[in-house]
């Protein structure tokens, strides 16, 4: 059987409706790859699942229709996981139609990672990176609460992109407010 390079194009979220429909966030850069492929794979405890594309609507947070996913529980099997396409399923540069602007947030990559504190250890999951005036914040679930980090050189001590995380040095405090 043949290798594949996978590629990671972003990752699903919650479900939605009853009727196997899920929420998903595509990463900008591959937005044209996704929208012209009939199908994705989902990584299922570390095997890549072909899952084929039924329907896509919404702009901005997407919501996803697979074949053969057609019930609330069928879906919950694939939520919060990361999706990809094969290399060789990716829009070759000269037939690109979509202009996409480079990522303008220096952190969105880590979106999906784990934040690990040096202190506290395993934080949780960063839902979002969004944009501040002041800088860039990690927003993320901790404690059954809706937290913002910021992310900046001093914080950040390192980033594990293979692992999918993030090592930060965060303020005594900031965790308890």
């Amino acid at each position: 059987m043949a290798e594949y390079q996978y590629i990671n194009i972003g990752y699903t979220k919650r479900t939605h409706g009853l009727k196997g429909e899920i929420k998903l966030v595509v990463e900008d850069r591959y937005l044209e790859d996704f929208l012209k492929n009939e199908r994705i794979f989902v990584d299922v405890k570390g095997a890549k699942v072909p899952f084929f594309i039924e329907g896509v609507r919404g702009k901005g947070e997407m919501i996803l229709k697979l074949e053969d996913v057609d019930s609330l529980d069928a879906a919950y099997g694939i939520q919060s996981r990361e999706i990809f396409l094969r290399e060789q399923d990716l829009v070759p540069l000269q037939d690109r139609e979509l202009d996409i602007e480079e990522e303008t947030l220096e952190y969105e990559y880590i979106t999906g990672f784990l934040l690990v504190d040096k202190t506290a250890g395993e934080i949780g999951r960063i839902d979002e990176v969004i944009e501040m005036p002041q800088q860039e914040m990690a927003m993320l679930k901790y404690k059954g609460r809706e937290i913002l980090i910021p992310l900046n050189e001093r914080l950040v001590t390192s980033v594990d992109e293979k692992a999918k995380k993030v090592f930060m040095d965060l303020p005594e405090g900031l965790l308890d407010m």
